[in-house]
């Protein structure tokens, strides 16, 4: 089947990546519904979607981006507005999906449509809740560490035609690599920073979150996702910083969730770690 796919889209390049984005958009409407309800214990099966204000949703308002732009962001019910939130999930999975399966190989495009719906997903519940269901982000890690033995090119193990076993042992190993440095130094992290700080600097989601992308990306991509996840996450603060210090003329109060920065770094790596890991190399030695 994935063998059909691939020739189809080396065939139709184009319409590959556009049936690709239409899945995508298609998996967003239902990360959408897991953000609003999984925070809440809510189940993400029944009922049916259903505006703020208790009516049902027409499936064809429901549609992903297209929806929300005939509703022009406002409930066709009550005329409540509808979060922008909305269409912004299901156009950024739309394009996760089309640049997977436009940039990356035939394996590792069908491990990113598992991949990359979690990380949005368990950014979107901290961005919109401050908080991170402890559900999908243990999916997280045991996913990587099941695809990464279905997978071994994941983690670049895929050479050994005679022995077979021997990659996908050595793809979970360093999956188990991965997610042993991403928990050990998010904890040391948020230990050194609690004490230092007094308060609790980094929480267990952050913890988890790191090992997850540490068994889809190895200990490097663990590494990434915290060094490069501070940095993103310094970048996307600097606005609101620079606004309330030097136009309003007071502290920043505002607080950045570091969820959404880690799954960020998470998404650079899984596309282009190899690039990502020779520049730093090229950097550090001049």
């Amino acid at each position: 089947m994935l063998a059909e796919l691939q020739r189809f889209s080396a065939d139709y390049p184009r319409l590959a990546a556009v049936f690709a984005g239409l899945l995508g958009a298609c998996v967003g409407s239902f990360l959408n519904v897991c953000i609003h309800r999984l925070p809440k214990g809510e189940s993400v099966v029944t009922p049916a979607s259903r505006c703020a204000c208790g009516q049902p949703i027409p499936f064809w308002l429901n549609l992903p981006v297209v929806g929300w732009l005939m509703l022009r962001g406002r409930a066709r019910c009550c005329g409540g507005a509808i979060s922008l939130r909305y269409p912004l999930v299901e156009l950024i999975t739309a394009v996760l999906f089309a640049s997977a399966w436009t940039l990356l190989s035939g394996p590792k495009a069908a491990v990113a449509f598992v991949f990359l719906p979690l990380l949005v997903l368990l950014a979107g519940c901290d961005l919109d809740d401050m908080t991170v269901p402890d559900g999908p982000n243990f999916t997280l890690v045991g996913a990587g560490l099941f695809l990464s033995v279905l997978v071994p090119s994941l983690h670049g193990h895929s050479s050994n035609l005679d022995l077979p076993v021997l990659d996908r042992v050595l793809s979970l190993s360093d999956s188990l690599i991965g997610v042993a440095v991403g928990t050990a130094i998010v904890w040391w992290i948020r230990t050194v920073g609690t004490l230092l700080a007094g308060r609790e600097a980094m929480g267990e989601a952050d913890i988890i979150l790191c090992a997850g992308v540490g068994a889809f990306c190895g200990w490097q991509g663990a590494l990434f996702c915290v060094f490069g996840g501070s940095v993103i996450g310094v970048i996307t603060a600097l606005p609101g910083l620079i606004s309330a210090k030097f136009i309003k003329g007071e502290e920043y109060a505002g607080v950045v969730p570091f969820v959404p920065s880690m799954a960020a770094a998470g998404v650079l790596w899984f596309f282009r770690g190899p690039e990502l890991a020779t520049a730093w190399h090229h950097w550090v030695n001049g």
